[in-house]
């Protein structure tokens, strides 16, 4: 696995940790705004996973 994907997959899990901590403590009210880090996190690793793929190409 290249250097990359590595750093795309630890985007990807940290948004998703995240995203799920936020879920357990904040209510929902505020939970809909809050979403939007974890989304980011996410958004840039499959952002860099998809590069990273070109490149290979």
């Amino acid at each position: 696995m290249s250097q990359k994907n590595k750093i795309a997959l630890i985007f990807i899990e940290l948004g998703l940790i995240s995203a799920i901590a936020l879920s357990l403590v904040l209510p929902e009210e505020k939970l809909i705004l809050a979403l939007s880090l974890p989304s980011a996190l996410v958004g840039a690793g499959l952002a860099q996973w998809s590069s990273s793929s070109k490149d290979n190409q």
